[in-house]
């Protein structure tokens, strides 16, 4: 098989997991998918809407079919990250790529925002993104943050550098800081890498779970050693981090080593005595609120889910997209990730070819493959214009088609815009769907004061902003109901502001 068709296969199916298992990430159980979808199992891309910005200043995001999540958002950004040689620049991603991304972030979790946020301060360097935020009283520390938003994006880490452990394990661990203080994190990005290095060289035919489960887990202290703690941004990081700490760094690190070699013998015993997927993901912590976003719980979901399913490889996918109350989207593209660089990207279903920004997955790929072949030729960045910036908009003066410019996608044209009426009277949510030269699609939000009268806005009528909820929220026979009532009756914004709350607290 064709390195390409093998790093193909890795970028789009991980980008195919994160949109299916997106959909799927909220839902309590089979019974509101049926609601919603007319299925109790989540295996093709539907058009769903999800309420986003909270209570009073919310939207509602009308997701079309196929469309990824930050998990894919952040894994193109790292992709652009990286340089010739297949290191990153590290300081062009920590400050042009993450703050810019929470324009036109679509989901995206706490820890990962907060550090986008907090990297744009000008004292702060790539390897120094300590910070602490509070939470209805719960304080966060940057130490702690032990989630997978690290290794949700580094897969192209990986394939830009096949058969260089090392220089992934090095290039992960440095880009993992720059949001994840916690080894869970750090170790849970390196190990996903390592096993995307590993899964690569095999062909189809030849690959054996219980042998590949072993050559992961064999010898895992040294294999994970870090030898680059010399290195001096790592000392400078190190050095901060072990201030006003119980323990040091290392003693954690080598404590999470061991936790992650224990979790990777039991889901070679599980593979060996046949458990269930739910029973096997329910002992690695993966429907626990406290545990379920591990950066290592659910990177070894997604190599367990991988090993589990070669012969069906697509059930890979499908299984952790439909664990519901687990994190799927994030399982279901490391497993796909996973089942792409083994099998290649001829296995992809025409359903799930439809998947946001196919083509542009697919220029990835290659580059990324150019890079580790040492045969890519850096493409001429495009000079900056006098096209109108995107970028955190202050004035709502977009129109459709215009084109327009956002650092550091380049140049790009506006297919949509939306103005939706927030709970909070007096302002509204400008919607902007751009589609970018290099090939990505994106989506910016921004909120607006909507007090002067002498300006004509066009926004989405209050009716349609309900039924938008409602169809989220409530079952197809209230819908039916309150499509009666609304057309029925004029929407004062009293009855507007009572119908959103009690849609939105169903």
């Amino acid at each position: 098989m064709k390195p390409e068709t093998k790093y193909k296969g890795s970028i789009k199916l991980s980008a195919i997991g994160d949109a299916l298992g997106w959909i799927t990430e909220f839902e309590k159980n089979t019974l509101s998918l049926k609601e919603k979808f007319g299925t109790e199992r989540i295996d093709k891309f539907y058009s769903w809407k999800k309420s986003v910005g909270g209570r009073f200043y919310g939207f509602i995001d009308n997701i079309n079919a196929g469309s990824y999540s930050d998990d894919t958002q952040l894994l193109l950004a790292v992709a652009r990250s990286i340089k010739n040689d297949g290191s990153l620049d590290h300081n062009y991603f920590a400050k042009i790529e993450l703050p810019n991304w929470l324009d036109y972030a679509r989901g995206g979790g706490r820890t990962v925002k907060t550090a986008a946020d907090k990297i744009s301060r000008k004292s702060v360097k790539w390897y120094n993104n300590f910070y602490n935020f509070k939470v209805n009283g719960i304080n966060y520390d940057y130490k702690n943050s032990g989630a997978n938003g690290a290794a949700m994006r580094v897969l192209p880490i990986a394939l830009a550098n096949i058969g260089d452990e090392e220089k992934i394990k090095e290039e992960i661990f440095c880009n993992s800081i720059i949001t994840h203080g916690h080894p869970r994190a750090i170790l849970g990005a390196m190990l996903y890498g390592y096993a995307i290095n590993q899964i690569i060289m095999y062909r189809p035919e030849d690959f054996n779970w219980d042998k590949y489960i072993t050559q992961i887990g064999t010898d895992f202290q040294n294999k994970f050693k870090l030898s680059f703690l010399d290195k001096i941004e790592i000392r400078e990081w190190l050095k901060e981090w072990n201030k006003s700490n119980d323990k040091p760094f290392q003693e954690v690190y080598e404590g999470t080593l061991v936790e992650t070699q224990n979790q990777l013998r039991f889901i070679f015993q599980s593979i060996k005595q046949d458990l269930t997927v739910k029973e096997t993901l329910s002992k690695l912590g993966c429907f626990n609120n406290e545990t379920k976003g591990s950066g290592i719980a659910t990177v070894v979901a997604g190599i367990y889910l991988a090993a589990k399913f070669k012969e069906k490889p697509l059930d890979a996918v499908i299984e952790a997209v439909n664990a519901i109350g687990s994190d799927t989207d994030s399982i279901a593209a490391f497993a796909g990730g996973l089942i792409g660089g083994l099998h290649g990207q001829n296995i992809i279903p025409e359903k799930w070819k439809l998947v946001q920004d196919n083509e542009y997955l697919e220029k990835i790929a290659e580059d990324l493959l150019a890079i580790s072949e040492n045969r890519y030729v850096e493409q001429k960045k495009t000079a900056y214009t006098n096209n109108k910036l995107l970028n955190n908009p202050s004035n709502d003066d977009f129109r459709n088609e215009e084109i327009i410019e956002f650092i550091p996608l380049g140049i790009g044209k506006i297919t949509a815009i939306e103005r939706q009426p927030t709970l909070t009277k007096g302002k509204y949510n400008l919607l902007i769907n751009a589609q970018f030269e290099n090939g990505q699609s994106i989506l910016v939000s921004k909120i607006f004061n909507n007090k002067n009268e002498d300006i004509k806005i066009e926004i989405t009528s209050f009716k349609d902003t309900l039924l938008n909820l409602a169809s989220n929220k409530l079952k197809p026979e209230v819908i039916t109901l309150l499509k009666k009532y609304i057309n029925k009756n004029e929407i004062t914004d009293d009855l507007y502001n009572l119908l959103l709350e009690i849609i939105k607290n169903n």
